[in-house]
């Protein structure tokens, strides 16, 4: 990840745990001033995960900070204790619930091509964005 790359795809797991790593990259970027338009936490994925590992967004950013690598992030994780089952029975089915918001993300993110509809509603979604999720952060307070 570069200052102006977007974090790992969503199907890119640790250990077996999707979503993790584009987390431990949001915590990263929003540590470094970096996320722009970016949810870090305030996103039902975000917020789904972090409930299952047990931690706040506040504990996670911390954890993310005091670790040199995602190996560190996930022993102190682990540490801290989960459910390991729960949170893989998680990962197996994030596709599944949030499909739509899925393929916005990866389209966004520049992962796969839009197709002409969802081409059009990018263009239109990114000149509301930035303030668009300065609103969600706002309304929203991550966990």
């Amino acid at each position: 990840m570069t200052a102006h790359s977007p974090p790992r795809r969503w199907s890119d797991d640790l250990d077996g745990i999707r979503w993790l790593p584009r987390l431990i990259d949001k915590a990263k970027m929003d540590s470094g001033g970096a996320l722009g338009a970016y949810l870090f936490g305030h996103s039902p994925i975000d917020r789904a995960l972090l409930e299952r590992l047990g931690v706040t967004t506040a504990q996670f950013a911390a954890i993310v900070a005091a670790s040199p690598d995602d190996a560190a992030v996930l022993s102190a994780l682990r540490a801290r204790g989960f459910d390991d089952a729960r949170v893989r029975r998680w990962s197996d089915r994030l596709p599944a619930p949030y499909q739509v918001f899925i393929r916005i993300i990866d389209v966004d993110d520049g992962y796969v091509a839009p197709s002409a509809f969802v081409g059009l509603f990018l263009k239109a979604f990114r000149a509301v964005e930035h303030g668009l999720m300065s609103f969600v952060r706002r309304i929203s307070p991550a966990p």
